[in-house]
């Protein structure tokens, strides 16, 4: 009986802590949850492909690209059929502009989604001129300034990086949802917040985040 009592606490524990770690990586801590990620590796009551997909991305927001590489790997062998892993793995390797390794893996993740869109507009990169290819990887890049500024609370600054961003790349909604979201969240200026969400529908007219997004700020 003691024995499935201490089990139960350290489940509790670790599953904690991998919470807590997946909220610093959605925050942009990325080394901090790194530490907590590492420290739980071992853990058997944690998804182990969700363990290594989280430390890899963790791993990624450092630029610590090998190393991420290393563990998304990990992550397939335990599930080879999540997409998203999938995905994923052909970012790091448009990172690394491994454009052959970024190929066969996007390809995988359309074959398990199919559906998906997205996955078809980042294989236009993957796939595309060597001027998408670059213009891809500067938008990549402003996109990890403006998280630094958003760290600091530099709301503004991280807005203009932002726009920065749409001017090299903007065949998704995702950047424009960030603006809206800083101007509903930390500016205030619900009128903005709206214009910027309406223009992440346009990219994206079935995205659920973003028409939620909307609705919430012309209430």
């Amino acid at each position: 009986m003691f024995a499935k009592i201490k089990s139960f606490i350290q489940k509790f524990k670790d599953n904690k802590r991998f919470r807590d770690a997946s909220k610093k990586i959605d925050e942009g801590y990325f080394k901090e949850a790194e530490k907590i990620l590492i420290e739980i590796k071992n853990s058997p009551y944690v998804e182990k492909e969700m363990l290594f997909f989280n430390l890899a991305g963790a791993l990624i927001g450092q630029d610590k690209l090998k190393e991420g590489e290393k563990y998304l790997h990990k992550a397939v062998e335990a599930e080879a059929e999540q997409d998203y892993i999938w995905a994923t793995l052909a970012e790091v390797n448009i990172l690394q502009r491994k454009w052959d390794e970024a190929e066969k893996a996007i390809n995988k993740a359309i074959e398990l989604e199919p559906d998906k869109s997205f996955y078809e507009i980042k294989k236009e990169v993957i796939c595309g001129s060597d001027e998408l290819k670059e213009d891809y990887l500067k938008h990549f890049a402003l996109l990890k300034e403006a998280i630094e500024e958003q760290k600091n609370e530099n709301w503004k600054k991280s807005v203009e990086i932002l726009r920065e961003a749409v001017e090299h790349y903007d065949r998704t909604g995702y950047v424009y949802n960030q603006i809206g979201a800083i101007y509903n969240n930390n500016l205030g200026n619900k009128e903005l917040a709206a214009q910027f969400f309406k223009k992440a529908i346009e990219k994206e007219p079935d995205n659920k985040i973003f028409q939620k997004n909307l609705k919430h700020v012309l209430k």
